[in-house]
């Protein structure tokens, strides 16, 4: 037996590295080949109960089952109610088996597993919960086989006795075969249905060592629980965010049966504690076993005591307050019902969360890379492991002592705490007024000091964020917003006084006479492109306005603006040629949107800009005046300014007789629509 717990999960026999493995006690039985479905087909709920998610197979499902689902577990809470369960026990005559095949299923020790489970249960839930042994039926003819899928056997066997799932109830049937048929897939050493919080069903093979824990572990799904999980991670990438069905990275999965330190996990011999996970989700005990630290703030020191003692307090939880994720610490030591399984690595601090199937837990080991077999040798932290929580918090273990250990929680991990410390420190920020914390965007940190803020983030660093261009900052929506987080401190040095930070999406330009304001995307191109603060338009005097017509944007300046929409780009508007814009009603009036910057070096000093409905031209002697339509048409013809009409001297107005009139230097044009134009010198 010295390499059996090496091979064997829920199942009677694997074959492993060509040697034929068979498990003493199993009556004889053959070892049966190593199958794993990649999913379990289509089928009908049966008359009683919905299935456990996934009843014991014969090897662990890997990556191809990692997106397996199932049935969601009966409400959390079974164990806050006092209630005995009591068995109906049944060895089932199938209809392929004879006699003696049934006689080879050991009654002593079937009823020895009811009731060594009745013992865990009433531990796990400090006395509220027995499960004792009821009617027990001998060599029942059923006209069920051995060979049909566990459902069947068991809607079978339930109308024929009629068995009713009242509350309180369990029905547990042994069959005279090895293994049990799950899903047209053998090799399993057990399944099992659940009717209600405390009634079920369950169906196991011939007895051998493995019947007990199996049929505690099966009772765990009668009472709402689900699979104790590892997570396992291609890249060792240490956590994950975990949701409802969803694991958060492409990388990882929960790994199921991969605690093979919990009764709900990888089959053991013996029968370990349920993890805190479940025991919460469950709310088996008296309550005060898990200390609640609640929101993480700072940095907490804690003592943790054998999670599988009766002890108060001797596990934690919290909630880290960058993901909102709930976190759970425990000791596993050899004591209890962990003295078989809490060795080795396997002895130590464990860092556990809720898994993506609800009742379910994940173990976070320290390394999250494939292990191989079934048995996982180092699921526990030691002294001086270090764990960072994805979202950034961080748990430390100090000490570990045959009967205590000792861990310190931080709300945000020591390392980002000096670089908020380091950035406060260069910008003279002063003395920190509270601890860091979480909860920005994307995992990042802040700290508060006397004369600023520091922020973090993974992608930015930290960086101060003071003053004015603070102020703007959280106007704009902070690190949600369009600017993101800041990847500069303040630089100053501008002309008249300026300062400027830029962040992932832009910058906040100040100077005294205008105050913050934001500078992003295409409109800072443009600004760049004029020489910023010490070119044409000078400081921004407002932030960019979104919501101008066709989702276009503009900003102003000291000395212009800039307008942007989608299909002219980001183009300068200022001095006389704005003026005449503006007069014609900016993007909303006959010009439209600017297609381009403006022109110079035309006669006589003249300058044009073009715009979506023609072009806004100016001279020195004549203004800016508007140039569109068929008037402008003509006036092309005559060569524009170069021609002998020379520059508009005044934009379109109405004439007499429903006419168009521009004036210009050397004439007019006019238009009807009845004479078309005509050009007059």
């Amino acid at each position: 037996m010295t390499s059996v717990t090496a091979y064997f999960k829920h199942a009677v026999g694997v074959v492993a590295a060509a040697a034929l493995l068979t498990v003493s006690g199993i009556s004889g039985a053959a070892a049966a080949p190593l199958q794993v479905p990649s999913a379990p087909p289509a089928r009908t709920a049966p008359t009683l109960g919905t299935p456990r998610t996934a009843p014991e197979l014969a090897a662990p499902p890997l990556a191809a089952l990692a997106g397996r689902t199932g049935i969601a577990p009966q409400a959390a809470g079974v164990g806050a109610t006092a209630a005995t369960i009591k068995v109906t026990l049944v060895t089932a005559k199938t209809s392929d088996k004879t006699d003696a095949d049934v006689a080879a299923i050991d009654v002593t020790k079937a009823k020895a597993a009811v009731t060594s489970a009745g013992d865990y249960w009433r531990t796990i839930s400090d006395g509220k919960l027995s499960i004792v042994l009821g009617d027990v039926k001998l060599g029942f003819v059923t006209a069920a086989s051995s060979g049909d899928n566990f459902d069947v056997i068991l809607d079978t066997i339930t109308k024929e006795l009629g068995w009713k799932a009242d509350p309180g109830q369990a029905l547990v049937v042994f069959i005279p075969r090895s293994d049990v048929v799950v899903y047209s897939v053998g090799g399993n050493l057990g399944a099992g249905w659940s009717s209600g919080p405390t009634t079920g069903r369950i169906v196991m093979p011939l007895t051998s060592s493995f019947t007990s824990p199996v049929l505690a572990h099966e009772f765990g799904h009668v009472f709402g629980l689900e699979h104790a999980n590892s997570l396992d991670c291609s890249n060792g990438r240490a956590d994950t965010a975990v949701s409802a069905w969803s694991i958060g990275n492409t990388e990882c999965y929960a790994r199921e049966y991969g605690d093979g330190t919990d009764l709900m996990g990888v089959s053991q011999y013996s029968q370990p504690y349920i993890n805190s996970v479940l025991y919460d989700y469950g709310s088996f005990g008296s309550g005060d076993e898990i200390r609640n630290l609640g929101t993480l703030q700072g940095s907490q020191t804690v003592t943790l005591l054998p999670w599988a003692s009766n002890s108060p307090a001797r596990a934690v939880k919290f909630t880290d307050p960058g993901s909102g994720e709930v976190y759970y610490v425990q000791l596993r030591l050899p004591v209890g019902y962990d003295t078989a399984t809490a060795v080795n690595g396997n002895k130590g601090v464990q860092i556990l969360k809720g898994g993506p199937q609800p009742g379910s837990s994940l173990i976070l080991p320290p390394s999250t890379l494939t292990f191989s077999g079934w048995y996982a040798p180092n699921l526990s932290w030691q002294v001086g492991g270090v764990f960072t929580t994805y979202a950034g918090a961080q748990i430390r273990v100090n000490s570990i002592t045959s009967t205590t250990a000792s861990i310190t929680v931080d709300a945000v991990s020591p390392a980002i705490v000096n670089e908020l410390d380091a950035a406060a420190a260069r910008n003279v920020l002063g003395s920190p007024l509270r601890p860091a914390a979480l909860g920005l965007a994307n995992y990042g940190a802040y700290r508060d000091y006397e004369r600023g803020t520091a922020v973090w983030s993974s992608a930015s660093g930290a960086h101060e964020s003071t003053g004015a261009i603070r102020n703007t900052w959280l106007w704009s929506g902070m690190e949600r917003g369009p600017l993101g987080y800041p990847t500069t401190d303040e630089v100053g040095g501008l002309i008249s006084g300026g300062a400027y930070q830029l962040y992932q999406g832009g910058a906040i330009i100040w100077s005294p006479a205008t105050g913050a304001h934001t500078s992003r995307g295409a409109i800072r191109a443009a600004w760049g492109y004029t020489g910023y603060e010490s070119g044409s338009l000078g400081y921004p005097v407002a932030s960019e306005v979104d919501g101008l017509r066709n989702g276009g944007a503009s900003q102003d300046f000291q000395r212009g603006s800039i307008v942007w929409s989608g299909a002219t780009g980001a183009k300068l508007s200022t001095g006389a040629i704005r003026g005449a814009w503006i007069w014609s009603g900016l993007q909303n009036g006959a010009m439209g949107y600017p297609v381009t910057n403006e022109i110079g070096g035309l006669r006589d000093g003249g300058v044009y800009q073009m715009y979506e409905g023609g072009g806004i031209v100016w001279s020195p002697t004549t203004g800016a005046h508007l140039s569109k339509g068929a008037i402008r048409t003509a006036w092309a013809g005559t060569g524009f300014e170069n021609g002998p009409l020379g520059y508009p001297t005044s934009s379109e107005y109405a004439g007499s007789n429903g006419t168009v009139v521009q004036n210009f230097q050397g004439g007019r044009i006019t238009w009807s629509p009845t004479s078309g134009i005509q050009i007059i010198r």
